[in-house]
């Protein structure tokens, strides 16, 4: 009987894990209230306000599946609230994998997961919202799978190909939470080098074979609809394995580690003076745990190596194609850093000294502010989104305006857009960090053709009431033939919109 069902559930789900839900909720709700119940869009979310998210041709094979039950309507409430709900059930998930028994420990990584900004650039993406987030689960589920004390191997290498399949990004979830779970075992459990080296191997082995079942199901999947792959951030050379150059990626890797923790490019910020202490925090109690295990030399070794490797799991994409935009949607495997801190706070002694009180008040306090930091770069995000948004829509009335005014556009069912407005190129806000989704500028971007978009035309048949094609390919490069491009002006100039070969033809900038 149902009931019985979910009271068996009720005796099998520890207290830490509800205090762990229950925070993750509850910042969640904090940090993202603002865009969950409100029509914040960027400039995808006016193209894709109802898409089926067909991305096989990007290798985002399960991500209509997945999408589906949320409807393929960018619904911010829904797919938001979903978000936030898979999100908290990761972190629960996270909880199980490290066996957490403390409470705080368990807010702590319910509020922590549940504010991280690259959730907040996922927000961004509400038409997806709900799918990336349920890949963030089924990575925590497979690093879960893989270190239990009878690990399921063909379950997690499963569940890998799944959440790759959704957002090829999340390997790198997995990834960083074993890595902390090697580190974790080589540091405070007895096992001998040798068996710690054999239980990695196991680790990268299902990887591989992880990845290898993605790659096929993909092939199948091109060979089945007649896609192939689009060149979309060096896709297509990255699952071919033509793009890799170590020196390059090995660059990269500490590169997006600094960048992302420690930009003071453009001064002092909280964020970055947060994640300097968290840091330091987390060097010198591991390394006086480490001193006080006595580690032996062969553990050291195999210590440093993990260590080292950390940068590159949280970055591994960089490794088949060194010059990928690593932007912040990608960077959910960077959260695994502050886990480092925050499994301190579990580990500390129960026993009152002066030494543990200090030690477990710092940790919830440092962790407390960079929750807090994290929740305000969240709204401030949402609030900038909301303004290019108001910004954008003023523009796009004015273009509408301009279009009926101009001679001959009646006729016309087809657009032509050139160049972009000032300002709209940006797709992120460098708070610090820098916030993939939202921007100071404008929302209306320039045609994508690689990935088949045109911004402008999808505003102006969604909320000007029009019915125009974009032209694009080849029927755009005959056009382009027939136009002095540089004798137009961009926009607002008199002659930035004309009409030729009953195409309107809008230049919004250079």
């Amino acid at each position: 009987m149902p009931e019985q069902v979910i009271n068996k559930i009720k005796k099998s789900v520890l207290p830490q894990w509800k205090v762990c839900f229950i925070w993750s909720i509850v910042m969640g709700l904090c940090a993202h209230l603002y865009k969950i119940t409100n029509w914040l869009p960027n400039w995808d979310s006016l193209v894709f306000r109802y898409d089926p998210q067909n991305m096989i041709s990007m290798g985002r094979w399960f991500l209509p599946v997945v999408c589906a039950p949320s409807s393929f309507y960018d619904l911010p409430f829904v797919a938001g609230l979903m978000a936030i709900i898979l999100h908290g059930l990761g972190a629960v998930c996270i909880c199980k994998m490290f066996d957490v028994r403390k409470n705080i420990t368990a807010a702590l990584i319910g509020a922590t997961v549940a504010t991280f900004p690259t959730v907040t650039s996922v927000m961004m993406y509400n038409y997806v919202a709900d799918g990336y987030a349920l890949a963030f689960l089924l990575s925590c589920i497979a690093a879960l799978l893989l270190t239990k004390d009878k690990p399921c191997f063909l379950g997690s290498l499963v569940l890998m190909a799944l959440s790759a399949g959704i957002y090829q990004a999340y390997i790198t979830v997995t990834i960083m939470l074993l890595l902390l779970s090697l580190i974790l075992d080589v540091i405070y459990k007895k096992a001998d080098p040798q068996k710690l080296l054999l239980k990695c191997l196991k680790f990268l082995l299902t990887g591989v074979f992880g990845v290898a079942l993605y790659y096929l199901v993909m092939s199948i999947l091109l060979k089945v609809t007649g896609m192939t792959l689009l060149e979309y951030q060096g896709f297509n050379s990255s699952i071919s394995f033509k793009g890799i150059d170590i020196a390059a990626a090995l660059y990269a890797f500490k590169e997006y580690f600094i960048g992302y923790f420690f930009d003071f490019s453009k001064g002092p910020n909280a964020f970055g003076i947060i994640n300097c202490v968290v840091f330091i925090m987390i060097f010198v109690l591991y390394l006086t745990d480490i001193i006080k295990n006595k580690l032996s030399i062969g553990k050291i070794l195999i210590l440093l190596v993990y260590v080292i490797l950390l940068p590159v799991g949280a970055s591994a994409l960089s490794f088949l194609n060194s010059g990928i935009d690593y932007h912040n949607l990608m960077k959910m495997g960077f959260l695994v850093f502050y886990l480092f801190l925050i499994l301190q706070y579990e580990k500390s002694e129960m026993k009152i000294t002066k030494l543990n009180v200090i030690k477990s008040w710092a940790i919830l306090g440092i962790v407390g502010l960079l929750v807090f930091n994290q929740t305000i770069i969240a709204n401030v995000s949402y609030h900038k989104l909301n303004m290019a948004y108001e910004k954008s829509y003023g523009t796009l009335i004015r273009i509408a305006d301009r279009i009926e005014q101009t001679e001959g556009t009646k006729e016309c069912d087809s657009i032509l857009v050139l160049g972009c407005l000032p300002e709209s190129e940006a797709y992120s806000s460098v708070l610090p960090p820098d916030m993939t989704g939202t921007t100071d500028g404008y929302i209306l971007r320039a045609d994508d053709e690689i990935v088949g978009q045109s911004v402008l035309c999808s505003s102006l048949n969604d909320y000007c009431g029009k019915k125009y094609k974009f032209i694009s390919g080849e029927e755009k490069a005959n056009l382009l033939k027939k136009i002095d491009a540089d004798s137009l002006n961009g926009w607002p100039a008199k002659n930035s919109i004309s009409v030729i070969d009953n195409v309107i033809v809008i230049k919004l900038g250079g």
